[in-house]
This record gives C-alpha cells, sequence and structure tokens, in this order.
C-alpha cells in the first residue's frame, strides 16, 4: 500500500478529530475509523497496481538495471573464480566443486589429462 495514501487518510481522520482530549477509548475510535476509511477507499483505488507499475527504485530514478555480475563485489568474484577455465564458481553447489573453488567437472577433466 502506497505510504502517502495511508499518510493522507490517517492525516484526514486526526485533522477531524483535532483539538479533543485522546484517551483509550478515543484511539480505538481512531483506529477503527482508519481502518474503516482505508478499506472504503481502496475499493475506488487500486492501490496495489499503482505501487506496482510506478516502484520507488534506482532503475525509475536514473535507468539503473544491474546486472547479474554488478551485484557482487569485485574481490568477491575474484575469490570465487575457478583456476581452469576462469569462469565464476559463486553460484555453484558444494556437491560440484573440486579442490578450492574450482569445478569439479574442471578437477576431472585436468585429471584425465582431457583438453577443454
Amino acid at each position: 500500500m502506497d505510504e502517502h495514501f495511508v499518510q493522507g487518510v490517517v492525516g484526514g481522520v486526526l485533522n477531524r478529530h483535532k483539538g479533543r482530549t485522546l484517551d483509550k477509548n478515543r484511539i480505538a475510535t481512531l483506529s477503527v475509523e482508519i481502518a474503516a476509511n482505508i478499506d472504503r477507499a481502496t475499493q475506488f483505488t487500486d492501490v496495489k497496481s499503482l505501487a506496482k507499475d510506478n516502484p520507488l527504485s534506482i532503475e525509475m530514478w536514473k535507468g539503473y538495471k544491474p546486472t547479474e555480475e554488478s551485484k557482487y563485489s569485485k574481490e568477491y568474484l575474484e575469490y570465487w573464480t575457478c583456476e581452469h577455465c576462469g569462469k565464476n564458481t559463486h553460484e555453484v553447489d558444494y556437491d560440484y566443486l573440486g579442490n578450492g573453488t574450482n569445478h569439479l567437472q574442471c578437477e576431472l577433466k585436468l585429471e584425465y589429462g582431457e583438453e577443454e
């Protein structure tokens, strides 16, 4: 739900009740009124699709769309690199890793003398 939408509903309810003292019963009444107003307003406004259509992200503001490789630091990717083929092994299951961070397949090819 959009933050500004909720703030507007809450602000409207609080403005209608300003100048009155807040006790436990008044707070309970305000919370029920806020919930009812939000429920009623969402019937006329598709708030979820608005948020989906306009995500507040770096992609929207700067046109930046990160690639899979740019999510990780250079040092991290250099560590998780196979010494034999030079490809990254950071997403390889441990069952398929050989010595250190090498691919098991590359280790077996080296052991049996096969060329890549």
